[in-house]
């Protein structure tokens, strides 16, 4: 079981692709974050965990997302 600070932290590295794209312009727009977590099952977004859906809101893991990311090389 994951301890309280482990949970907020965990908490505090999930995002949307709206923000991510706000928060890192120079690489990456909205549009290709959308298409990325929409070809998730394709493209290993969803194996490596970094998409969390929570009713129709999809969110971003933001480390394991970047680890994937870097991984694409």
């Amino acid at each position: 079981m994951m301890s309280e600070t482990d949970q907020s932290k965990k908490i505090y590295e999930l995002t949307t692709a709206a923000e991510l794209a706000r928060e890192h312009p120079a690489l990456f727009t909205q549009r290709q974050l959308d298409w990325l977590i929409k070809s998730r099952k394709k493209n290993g977004l969803q194996h490596a965990g970094a998409v969390l859906k929570v009713g129709r809101r999809l969110y971003l893991d933001k480390a394991v997302f970047f680890q994937w990311f870097l991984a694409q090389r």
